[in-house]
């Protein structure tokens, strides 16, 4: 863990450097899709906490990590010490609405105070009084909490908002090799409902420090148990403009077509090591029927392009693309959505595209992300349509330092909305001193996120990290009764 630190540090210092990261002047303007949504305050010490209407995905989350709005480095409003009891071991803070402190986990498992990048100190809460205002603190798991007047804080409890599968990854026994040598680790590819009932969950398989990826898959009856199955769906051998030995892999849920086919997004690594844009047809028995073609929108396809597509949905009519680009410095920035009348014109042809737009810039882009701004997913809830964004913050001196974690947008007819609440979805960091059955997920959430709702539950299979290996494939699910 000291190495990774060091090597985090020595990383965060080229990248400061970059004029990307220059601290933007937020502009809400509702033509850049990025609005912050109604009802917001800045701030958690003044400012009006937002509502959701009841029967929107919004409103069945929780505020995990409860700091500052928008903007996890440079804090407007941080939550603040005012007072610390010495003889009792509990403070006060300048936070105004501890009844969300309240709020219980599953299996009750505790509220922390939080400093430090990381979570680099970890205490937990003991008992809240909402009169008074004091919080009693109860056993530091990591660190020496600051308990000087004005030391800043952060509330934290990733359990309000989901249990994880099984309280283990995804597989068990945990695979370590298939038929084409020993990988490092497999992530989530797109997961898919076949005609019977059960479920497919495509699985990239990444070899070494990403030197490769090939695709696979799992299986399951109930999204809970799963087989992982070493049967090879796709490598970049057999995709003629890929780089010989690289990557491919699959992002978001494979598009269900009118044939009962399933239309799989690729990312494709070429020779020049740049990625593109393409997309596979397979059908229900994961037979390739058409065989891997770059998307020809030229943006996103090409030699000098450094990109691929994350997510597709039909909404209302339209087709709906979102594309990641990734910065020539390998600092992966923006997320971008492209809407079109007709799917295979616009993959096809470049033709029928009415909209293109970015959605966000990790730097500069309105909401709680900084930094990366690399995973997006889809999610249909109620006739609504809902993105569920991740992204990786820039090196700072709070929990979300160094970790991805994911958040809502909403669309609104309009634009989309940013969740006001800071990050909703984020991997139980250091929370293995408490609770030791997941020493193996508090280092880091892994791109890329498969939601599906089922039996009124969501359940999003994602990859939680530790250092060694570098992730677990891991399935979470959140109850939307």
């Amino acid at each position: 863990m000291l190495k990774k630190i060091l090597l985090l540090s020595v990383f965060s210092i080229i990248i400061s450097c970059s004029n990307d990261d220059v601290e933007p002047n937020i502009d809400d303007d509702p033509g850049s899709g990025t609005g912050t949504g109604t009802g917001t305050g800045t701030g958690t010490g003044t400012g009006v906490e937002e509502t959701f209407p009841e029967g929107s995905l919004n409103y069945l989350f929780s505020n995990a990590l409860i700091s500052d709005r928008f903007n996890n480095l440079k804090r407007e409003n941080p939550v603040q010490i005012v007072a610390y009891d010495e003889v009792n071991n509990r403070i006060k803070t300048n936070y105004s609405y501890l009844e969300n402190l309240l709020v219980q986990a599953n299996n009750n498992r505790s509220w922390f105070v939080t400093q430090g990048s990381e979570a680099s100190t970890l205490v937990e809460i003991e008992s809240i009084d909402t009169v008074s205002g004091w919080i009693t603190l109860g056993e530091t798991y990591l660190g020496d909490l600051n308990k000087n007047i004005g030391a800043t804080l952060e509330f934290f409890n990733p359990f309000v908002n989901y249990d994880i599968i099984n309280d283990r990854p995804l597989f068990n026994p945990y695979p370590t090799r298939v038929s084409e040598g020993v990988f490092n680790y497999i992530q989530p590819g797109g997961i898919i409902e076949k005609t019977d009932g059960t479920f497919v969950l495509l699985t990239p398989v990444v070899f070494g420090s990403h030197a490769k990826r090939s695709i696979y898959y799992a299986s399951s009856d109930n999204l809970e148990d799963w087989t992982f199955h070493d049967e090879k769906i796709l490598s970049t051998d057999m995709i003629p403009f890929a780089k010989t030995n690289g990557n491919v892999f699959s992002s978001d849920n494979p598009y269900k077509l009118e044939n009962g086919n399933y239309l799989v997004l690729l990312g494709v690594q070429q020779p020049n090591d740049n990625y593109t844009s393409a997309y596979m047809i397979i059908d229900e028995e994961l037979n390739i029927v058409q065989q891997p073609k770059e998307i020809m929108i030229p943006e996103w396809h090409g030699n000098d392009q450094n990109s691929f597509p994350l997510a597709l949905t039909k909404f209302e009519n339209n087709f709906r693309i979102i594309f990641h680009k990734r910065n020539p410095r390998s600092i992966d920035r923006e997320i971008h959505e492209v809407i079109a009348t007709n799917l295979f014109d616009a993959l096809d042809q470049n033709s029928s595209i009415i909209s293109s737009k970015i959605l966000q810039k990790g730097s500069t882009g309105i909401g709680y992300l900084r930094g990366k701004a690399d995973d997006a997913s889809y999610i249909q809830f109620n006739s609504k349509l809902y993105i569920l964004l991740g992204s990786e913050e820039e090196s700072s001196s709070y929990l979300t330092s160094n970790n991805r974690e994911y958040g809502l947008m909403n669309w609104d007819g309009n634009i989309w909305n940013h969740d006001s609440r800071s990050p909703l979805l984020i991997n139980p960091v250091q929370l293995y001193n408490k609770y030791p059955i997941y020493d193996w997920a508090w280092d880091h959430l892994g791109a890329f996120a498969s939601p599906i709702i089922k039996n009124g539950t969501l359940y999003i299979y994602m990859a939680f990290g530790t250092d060694n290996p570098d992730y677990f494939l891991s399935g979470i699910k959140i109850s939307l009764n």
